[in-house]
């Protein structure tokens, strides 16, 4: 089981210590970065074992390698005399030195203090995890020869990227004292997982503190979150794995639902986010970890579709998936969304039942999966459609498909709108956090629409909604959908009913 390691990150002693102490109930340990403490500040750490109480590691971070040694001057001289100043003291579990350089003396007294050695690679430009897996594997078991602990940090660029790092957890599977961690949001998945990677520990920092930087490295949550979000310390090689993909993902609610209800239900496992840019890539690192249930969200849906060995009747109709299943005989695909769609309908609209939407008009923008979803469930329910999307060929083979209205997302295709619509659903990410300034159909009114429904949820009022209320529109965001579909979707993954 891997270990949860605080990065103390502020630049006076004492926040340190308020770091700490207010992190302690969560934590098993804690790195001293030296180099983030102001001048004046660093020599009082000296009292930082008899503090803690726990096992420590000790470090002063070059610039290159993501520190601050050396804005105000320092010399490596003056790094070494510190380091063995340091170590003398006593009290230290282990030492970070750089792969790169001897640091003989530092090593003597490390040694001679009984620290243990930490020899790291730290890659900030994303190009370290291009390498071979063999190569880097290669690099593991060399400084793991050598008597010391590897650490490799490298920036995750992508999901080939994060596969390579998955391929070389198994390759270098044989040295059990190694930390291995991909920095950056694709990078993500290795630190909640480390214990999957085979790594010693994962390192987290503290956020909101006086002078306390979001992150120590890229990619770094607070240990609160890994604790209670995703349960770390409980992740062992029995923790069922559950996941949601797209890209982005940071804004993604899902891992809030779907471990509040594995926690509540009793069951060992946690769901992480996993930002994509590569589905084929991504479903293969997920047969590597184990997962065993994927949710798919902008832009993936109709490439999940494609990447599984079995689709069921509904995914194959709309021709996208939200959900993965993985089991004995491959992956397989369910699609959610349009059940999860149609159950926040009736009450949006002030009708009595789904029936009523017979005969009535939609426009639907955008042509992607959600969008398709949102198709198969209004043409089920009897409705007129108006498909508009931004790449009008992909607008023309859904509507082709369904019989429906097709046009640009353009003031061109207003005509398709004369005479109003009852419903306006928005499928596309345009308006979602960060872009949350944009609006996909500025050109068009919602006079007369009974309802104006926007699938993003992050931000809860997107500028499309925001228009529509002033126009006297209701309006409804997609985080009503998200835990209809949600719930689904954990019955598949878990064979339980989700809780409240």
């Amino acid at each position: 089981m891997s270990s949860l390691c605080l990065c103390l990150t502020s630049s006076r002693f004492e926040d340190a210590i308020a770091q700490l102490e207010r992190y302690r109930r969560y934590i098993d340990m804690a790195e001293m970065r030296l180099d983030l403490l102001n001048p004046e500040e660093r020599y009082k750490a000296l009292k930082l074992p008899q503090i803690a109480g726990i096992p420590l590691i000790l470090t002063i971070r070059l610039p290159q390698d993501g520190g601050k040694w050396g804005e105000f001057g320092e010399s490596e001289e003056e790094r070494v005399l510190l380091y063995k100043r340091m170590l003398e003291s006593g009290g230290w579990t282990f030492v970070d030195l750089e792969d790169n350089r001897l640091m003989a003396d530092t090593q003597a007294a490390a040694l001679s203090s009984g620290a243990r050695i930490i020899r790291s690679i730290h890659d900030f430009q994303g190009t370290f995890l291009n390498l071979p897996v063999a190569e880097i594997s290669g690099q593991i078991r060399r400084i793991a020869d050598g008597g010391f602990i590897p650490k490799i940090a490298a920036r995750c660029t992508g999901s080939r990227q994060l596969l390579t790092l998955a391929r070389t957890a198994i390759a270098a599977e044989s040295v059990k004292d190694k930390v291995l961690l991909g920095m950056d949001d694709y990078g993500m998945p290795s630190r909640i997982l480390a214990q999957r990677f085979g790594s010693l520990w994962t390192y987290t920092s503290a956020v909101g503190g006086p002078g306390e930087p979001v992150s120590a490295a890229p990619g770094q949550l607070d240990p609160e979150t890994l604790t209670n979000l995703y349960r770390f310390q409980n992740i062992d090689d029995s923790t069922a794995l559950y996941g949601v993909t797209g890209n982005p993902i940071a804004h993604s609610l899902s891992p809030e639902l779907h471990n509040r209800w594995l926690k509540d239900s009793g069951l060992n496992g946690t769901y992480i986010p996993i930002r994509s840019d590569d589905m084929a890539a991504l479903v293969e690192t997920c047969d590597i970890w184990g997962l065993k249930g994927l949710s798919v969200t902008v832009p993936h849906k109709e490439k999940a579709l494609s990447l599984c060995d079995y689709a069921d009747i509904s995914s194959r109709s709309i021709g996208a998936a939200n959900t993965l299943l993985r089991g004995g005989d491959g992956w397989r695909a369910r699609n959610t969304d349009a059940e999860g769609f149609l159950k926040t309908l009736p009450t949006a609209m002030n009708l009595r039942s789904i029936e009523e939407l017979k005969g009535k008009k939609a426009l639907i923008i955008g042509a992607g999966g959600a969008a398709r979803a949102a198709v198969h469930a209004l043409r089920k329910a009897g409705m007129k459609l108006v498909i508009l999307n931004r790449t009008v060929e992909k607008a023309r083979r859904l509507a082709e498909e369904t019989k429906q209205q097709w046009g640009a997302l353009s003031s061109e295709s207003l005509y398709l709108l004369e005479g109003g619509v009852d419903l306006a659903v928005q499928t596309t990410n345009v308006g979602m956090y960060p872009d949350s300034s944009s609006d996909p159909i500025p050109w068009w009114t919602p006079r007369g629409c009974s309802l104006v429904y926007d699938m993003i949820y992050e931000p809860e009022e997107t500028v499309l909604l925001a228009r529509s209320r002033t126009e006297g529109i209701n309006t409804m965001n997609g985080s009503g959908m998200l835990e209809a579909q949600a719930r689904i979707q954990f019955e598949l993954y878990t064979g339980r009913k989700a809780g409240a």
